[in-house]
């Protein structure tokens, strides 16, 4: 009898290139993949924003969106939604504390987008299609606690936001900057998950401990991840630290990386 994976994927920077490129040879392999495996999108994305891709890859399992934040199955009622989330006092105390380095920000509840202010370097991040806008001040706006919060500062603000984010890292929220050009954009996400742990409550919820777990992916945000698959798999785009931690390098998104490795790892395994 061969053996069934469950086979995680990270979406931007792994699979998708920019904000929605995507490799028809390779979507086409892991649809057939899927046939026989378990495959589970990982993404630091919303839902709204990671549907397509969820569909157009024929799956019928569950999704981790916003880092683990989320873990839900489309299409199964019954599978026991898990819901995480950040303080919205400590987010907007954070925000009160960054005083003139901040430019803006924006928070999430699920598929509600919740805008501090209209402006429009925020505008590619938001993934508004499918969702709702509210724009004000988090205190008024937000109607309950939200997975965590995208932040934009000004340039060379790094080292300031890390320091004012020191006092919230024990008992609330970590910060992690994943993008800066001439303005530094950042990400309030929860201690207490990671996609890692999305695995784990994917694992117990479809009962499939059993399966060995194949995980790629190229971002900060995939390290824990990486490091809990049995399989951890690194784009060779991957972020410096994720690289480190890898039991495996791939080839680049440009160069098919995924589909490179999950042919190369099947072929010896007679699949």
């Amino acid at each position: 009898m061969k053996d069934k994976y469950l086979i995680v994927l990270d979406l931007d920077g792994t699979l998708l290139q920019g904000f929605d490129q995507y490799d028809l040879e390779t979507f086409a392999y892991l649809k057939q993949l899927a046939k026989q495996h378990t495959v589970v999108l990982a993404t630091g994305r919303p839902y709204r924003s990671s549907k397509y891709y969820y569909d157009l890859l024929e799956l019928t399992t569950p999704i981790i969106n916003y880092n683990g934040s989320l873990v839900h199955h489309p299409s199964d009622s019954k599978f026991k939604k898990q819901m995480h989330t950040v303080n919205k006092h400590d987010i907007c105390n954070f925000l009160n504390e960054l005083d003139s380095i901040f430019v803006n920000a924006f928070c999430e509840i699920e598929d509600s987008v919740y805008l501090f202010e209209d402006t429009k370097e925020m505008i590619p991040y938001l993934h508004l299609e499918g969702g709702t806008l509210t724009i004000g001040p988090f205190l008024t706006t937000l109607p309950s606690d939200p997975h965590g919060a995208i932040l934009v500062t000004k340039e060379d603000s790094e080292e300031a936001l890390l320091e004012l984010s020191k006092k919230y890292s024990e008992n609330s929220f970590h910060l992690r900057i994943w993008h800066n050009d001439d303005l530094v954009i950042s990400e309030v996400y929860s201690l207490h998950v990671n996609k890692a742990t999305g695995i784990k409550t994917i694992q117990e919820a479809l009962q499939i401990q059993d399966q060995k777990v194949i995980a790629i992916g190229d971002g900060h945000n995939d390290i824990e991840m990486i490091q809990y698959a049995d399989i951890g798999v690194a784009m060779a785009n991957g972020h410096e630290e994720l690289l480190e931690v890898a039991n495996y390098i791939t080839s680049s998104l440009e160069e098919q990386g995924v589909m490179r490795f999950l042919k190369q790892f099947f072929k010896s395994k007679g699949q």
